[in-house]
């Protein structure tokens, strides 16, 4: 099994799955590349459409007439496949120097975007993730003893088949903003689906 890692402060037990990073200077459209990877977790079952429970834990939009606009928005995201490890996805976005432009397309304008783009995804399963809640192994008095072993023998394969999904669903992922921010993503789309203005970049237009 791959090596575990141990939070310090919180004694929580991490597998790593995947990790990437992805940059792009250029025209964009931010709000369509934030519906893109918005849907395609709701769609895998990442994350739950219900607005209040999309786990957007940081967002920042800050205007500045010489450097252009910064969008920085974090995503931690968490889905338990059972009771006992969870795929973790730790997703950041920032957006530097950004501004709204005009593009010509076939004698139209259209709004875009231009700015430097990077997104950073760090996935990783989470073992014995109910010990934080106090329903974990690690706090049975008797199942306490038998974790370790529980972990590296008896569910030892079904743990390296999740972190080999886990490393698909995150390079997946991957694929789908990459194939999205390296086209002409300045044109209009139609918006048929509709971001709860919980998510940050919801009610941007």
């Amino acid at each position: 099994m791959a090596a575990e890692i141990k939070h310090a402060d919180t004694d929580r037990i991490y597998i790593k799955a995947a990790n990437f990073t992805i940059k792009h200077r250029d025209y964009f459209s931010l709000p369509n590349l934030y519906r893109l990877m918005y849907f395609w977790l709701v769609d895998e079952g990442f994350v739950s459409k219900s607005g209040s429970a999309f786990p957007e834990t940081f967002y920042l939009n800050r205007e500045n007439q010489k450097k252009g606009g910064e969008v920085i928005v974090w995503w931690r995201i968490k889905k338990d496949v059972d009771k006992y490890y969870r795929y973790i996805l730790n997703l950041n976005l920032t957006v530097l120097m950004l501004r709204t432009e005009q593009v010509m397309h076939q004698g139209q304008k259209f709004k875009s975007n231009w700015g430097e783009v990077t997104i950073q995804l760090d996935s990783k399963l989470e073992l014995d993730y109910q010990y934080e809640s106090g329903n974990g192994w690690r706090n049975h008095p008797i199942l306490k003893n038998f974790n370790t072993l529980f972990a590296k023998r008896i569910i030892k394969r079904d743990i390296e088949f999740a972190k080999l999904d886990l490393y698909r669903y995150s390079y997946r992922f991957q694929d789908a903003i990459k194939g999205y921010i390296q086209k002409p993503s300045y044109l209009p789309e139609k918006e048929d689906r509709m971001l709860w203005p919980e998510a940050g970049l919801g009610e941007t237009k």
